[in-house]
């Protein structure tokens, strides 16, 4: 199955999944699944699917993985550890943080940018909640998730814990542990927008990702891996209202994922029993959470030659990744026409159905955040603020510039609009279209079809090298740590033991 046709499917189930006899339900038949008026059951599968996922797991050497997709997660690893180092000091990272010192434990695994050591799993919780808390982290757009967040800081604080885990080791670990996660994030009730369901993916799909990478990694056996998922699934959370409330939660869910998943597989080490049926049981994954719907083509199809974090973009700005079309418009209007802010006058701001109900409505909500997650999640705000400051930054999502006047004096001169054309039939952030009227009555528009930061709008080498940079000075390390931290992260497969990379990102007492 080609890379694309896999991944389109997602978002344009439907037919194909249908005429194929590939949508599986395992419960009462929905009313309101999208493109879908017949779904039909797949044939009984004698096994239940995380049997594959657990065979693909544990039985896949790392030179059976094309270096295309190591390639991938590499980049993906490099990413992960700039916006990582760079969110140490966030609210809700800082107060993890805080407590992990006061009750302390076995010095297992290091925290990042710090001189902790705590148990691996304390690590991990910490370490996830970095990299997701600025909102800079990478996106797969298909499944609405955020892979990296739940995989590195895991797999890192792992392989501190056994000692000797080779670069290539852990590449092909967190390669096929990335994979999975996306598969399960897009198999889950195909042609449903993620965030409809309620769930927020990035945890959601976390809890069972991480043990199984922590198991790959523990060289478990199949059946210790197969527990080690019963037991993560068994803990599994993560709902998507701390998005809607502007709440802290929302950064640390990965975190919470990814402490499970290791402690989920450190008890499967000891024996302790977990779900068999994880994921297609009577009580399994899909008919708890996905309401009986799900793709097993989707799940499983073309596993092993198909990586779906090949199509993962990266963020070029700190906010939600379905703004970054409306940014690039406003960007792009202020660039090309020499446009200050007080030249604007008013702007209409079309989103799809997508992005405006979750990301432009409600307008005094999105006009006025009171939060910095609040503001990452505002397409008004995060405009106001490009044209404003003809850039977007990691300051203005801070607390104190939520009450910048001049920002808040432009984000009143916003109105958006639900456009129905703009919508991404393939997954990931719709169009956007913005019309500035300037106060001398021209009017300028701009409409983007693909988000900078994916396949279609990569971001420069440059543009790349600079993020992380930035975001590790905005974490407070010295640029000699950083470059030696990047250069590390580069040359990963070439490492005896990847411990000296997290070694690299410690700091002295």
């Amino acid at each position: 199955m080609e890379r694309r046709l896999f991944l389109s499917s997602a978002l344009a189930t439907g037919g194909a999944l249908v005429a194929s006899g590939a949508l599986a339900q395992a419960g009462t038949q929905r009313q309101d699944t999208p493109q879908t008026s017949t779904i039909l059951a797949s044939p009984q599968a004698s096994t239940d699917a995380i049997d594959d996922l657990v065979q693909y797991m544990v039985g896949t050497s790392a030179g059976a993985l094309p270096d295309r997709a190591l390639a991938t997660t590499r980049s993906q690893l490099l990413d992960a550890l700039g916006v990582g180092l760079g969110g140490g000091h966030e609210d809700g990272v800082r107060q993890l943080r805080e407590i992990a010192t006061e009750v302390g434990g076995k010095r297992e695994s290091v925290v990042w940018g710090t001189a902790l050591r705590l148990p691996a799993h304390d690590a991990a919780r910490i370490n996830a909640a970095m990299v997701h808390a600025l909102e800079f982290d990478d996106t797969f757009g298909p499944g609405f998730l955020h892979p990296s967040a739940i995989t590195f800081p895991a797999a890192l604080a792992v392989a501190d814990l056994v000692g000797g885990v080779s670069g290539k080791e852990f590449l092909a670990a967190c390669t096929l542990a990335i994979d999975v996660a996306c598969r399960i994030a897009v198999s889950g009730e195909p042609g449903v927008d993620g965030f409809a369901t309620g769930w927020h993916n990035t945890t959601l799909v976390g809890y069972i990702s991480s043990a199984l990478l922590a198991a790959r990694l523990m060289a478990l056996d199949r059946d210790q891996t197969i527990n080690a998922a019963g037991l993560a699934y068994h803990q599994a959370a993560g709902n998507a209202q701390a998005h809607i409330d502007g709440a802290l939660a929302k950064r640390l869910g990965p975190g919470f994922a990814s402490a499970a998943g290791i402690m989920a597989a450190r008890l499967a080490a000891r024996g302790v029993t977990g779900a068999r049926n994880v994921l297609e049981g009577e009580k399994g994954w899909y008919r708890q959470y996905h309401r009986g719907l799900y793709s097993r083509e989707l799940l499983l199809g073309g596993l092993g030659t198909v990586f779906a974090a090949e199509e993962v973009s990266y963020k070029p700005w700190p906010s939600c990744r379905g703004s970054h079309t409306s940014v690039d418009a406003a960007l792009h209007i202020v660039a090309a026409h020499g446009l200050r802010a007080e030249n604007i006058e008013r702007v209409v701001l079309r989103n799809g159905p997508a992005e405006y109900p979750f990301l432009s409505t409600p307008i005094d909500r999105k006009r006025r955040p009171r939060t910095s997650v609040d503001a990452q999640f505002s397409i008004p705000w995060i405009v106001a603020a490009a044209l404003v400051d003809r850039k977007v930054s990691i300051a203005q999502f801070k607390p104190e510039a939520l009450d910048r006047p001049d920002i808040k004096r432009m984000v009143d001169r916003i109105t958006p609009v639900l456009d129905d054309s703009l919508a991404n039939p393939a997954g990931g952030p719709g169009q956007a279209q913005i019309d500035v009227t300037t106060s001398d009555g021209r009017v300028f528009s701009k409409r983007v079809v693909t988000a900078k930061g994916g396949l279609e709008a990569p971001m420069t080498d440059t543009e790349v090298e600079a993020k992380f940079h930035d975001c590790v000075e905005y974490g407070g390390l010295p640029n000699a740590q950083a470059v030696e931290i990047r250069a590390l992260a580069l040359d990963v497969a070439a490492l005896d033991d990847v411990s000296r990379l997290t070694k690299s990102m410690s700091v002295s007492a």
